[in-house]
């Protein structure tokens, strides 16, 4: 079966695309030709670009790119079917209604016929759905690039992998539908879930077994609770899983350090991505800040106001050219164009104002905890700062979770000497300790947020709406 997976599954039906000969400077003109060329938001916008860009030298062509309009979430929002490229409005949606055609119907349509089209809704905090739009060569390159990250974190195609994601996202319903036949194409098997406790832990863990897993993609927080769950109810530490892929939020050293007690021999590394692109960089080195973008899917630069923006080097159906996500991280670009993405804190407005005027984000509460963890013999498991408005004051509320709590009334001690100094220009800082988080898994779990901290939803949340003709 494993055979059947490798060179079946992972070589002529999902197939790799091959590394482009092309310079990235001639990737970037391929994509820019073809959205100027084919869809509606570009038609016209790089003429005077495209007249003159091969006269440049490469100093005065990234120039002239990084002068190009900048599309925002607002404008994929306000003129989504615009960004689609003419060719993809005759095909037909395969998820329709939200239901997914027959097995053996999915299987025509998807792995022969390929003349499908599909959408995903991006995560967000607005509370109105956008969505990015696929066809079947998209939809490749976006499967690829998680099977890349897999690559980059240890596995092998042809074995076998779970995702464990909540029920209303990324097409889990669909996935646990066509189970059977994605596992024996390619070792992918999908658990869904709505709720986590032991029957749910049990479940994913006996899944692990039974299919011989050699990778577990998961979210950071959906990981902490089980392994929270795992050492509550004493279930034994799971062995014998070689790979963690994690990705989605900020990636607390505490939270890390506990999960791999409880998944010894497990190398947790983690991924960066969006929905509208795929997967676009993996963990490299020891930090989950630092990361190895995929040069080959598509071109980083820093954007304005703490953001990154992100050209696609390979997505024709739904092209996005210095498409601005408002996730904070330094890009820096070598001299033989390879880029890595450092100190990536998460969404750009999740922080907290101290009393100098700076912001602090998440980074910052990670080195706390980490020297608070040295100094006592690392009780703190998890953390979340959350800004509460009562009347006219505001409170910094702290939480934390303690393996020992014996622990917490030194924790409290060390942490307020800091947060107190830091901190001064709130009204009060309350410290709490719970036994855990309670959380929605639909949404996305924030180390810093205000009130409950569940505004922004995970991809793929919402049902999709029917493709403008």
């Amino acid at each position: 079966m494993t055979f059947v997976r490798k060179f079946l599954g992972h070589s002529l039906i999902l197939r790799p695309p091959a590394k482009s000969s092309l310079s990235q400077r001639e990737q970037l003109l391929a994509i820019i030709t073809h959205a100027n060329r084919t869809t509606p938001y570009y038609k016209g916008k790089f003429d005077l670009f495209l007249s003159t860009a091969h006269n440049l030298s490469d100093e005065e062509f990234f120039y002239a790119f990084g002068h190009l309009p900048i599309a925002t979430k607002q404008d994929l929002r306000e003129r989504n079917s615009d960004f689609v490229c003419e060719n993809l409005k005759d095909k037909a949606d395969l998820l329709a209604g939200g239901k997914a055609p027959g097995a053996l119907e999915f299987i025509n349509r998807v792995l022969f016929k390929k003349d499908f089209c599909t959408s995903i809704s991006t995560g967000g905090s607005s509370g109105i759905p956008t969505f990015r739009w696929l066809d079947h060569d998209d939809a490749n390159v976006f499967a690829q690039s998680f099977l890349h990250s897999f690559k980059l974190n240890g596995w092998t195609p042809g074995e076998n992998f779970v995702v464990f994601y909540p029920l209303k996202s990324y097409f889990t319903g669909t996935y646990a539908a066509k189970e059977k036949a994605l596992r024996n194409l390619f070792g992918f098997t999908m658990v869904p879930f709505e709720d986590i406790n032991r029957e749910t832990v049990e479940n994913l863990l006996e899944t692990l077994r039974k299919r011989k897993a050699t990778l577990l993609v998961i979210f950071p927080c959906v990981l902490q609770r089980i392994a929270e769950i795992m050492a509550a109810e004493k279930i034994a530490p799971f062995e014998n899983l070689p790979c963690i892929n994690v990705s989605g939020e900020f990636f607390l050293d505490c939270s890390k350090r506990f999960i791999q007690s409880m998944f010894p021999d497990s190398d947790i590394q983690s991924t960066y991505g969006a929905v509208e692109f795929g997967e676009i960089a993996h963990q490299y080195g020891l930090s989950s800040q630092d990361y190895k973008v995929f040069d080959d899917y598509v071109y980083m630069e820093q954007g304005p106001d703490n953001t990154m923006l992100v050209t696609a080097l390979r997505q024709k159906a739904f092209p996005l050219i210095r498409y601005q996500i408002e996730d904070m991280g330094r890009i820096a670009t070598a001299p033989d164009g390879t880029q890595t993405i450092t100190m990536l804190e998460g969404k750009n407005t999740d922080y907290v104002i101290g009393a100098d005027g700076y912001c602090y984000y998440a980074s910052f509460f990670n080195a706390l905890i980490n020297e608070i963890n040295k100094s006592c013999g690392f009780p703190i498991i998890h953390f979340m700062l959350r800004i509460q408005t009562s009347g006219r004051k505001n409170i910094l509320q702290i939480n934390f979770v303690l393996s020992d709590h014996a622990k917490a009334e030194y924790v409290e001690t060390a942490s307020l000497e800091v947060l107190q100094r830091y901190f001064a220009n709130f009204d009060g800082i309350e410290t709490r300790f719970l036994p855990y988080f309670e959380h929605d898994y639909t949404r996305k779990f924030k180390i810093i947020g205000e009130g409950d901290g569940l505004a922004e939803v995970v991809g793929g949340y919402y049902q999709h709406q029917a493709l403008a003709s």
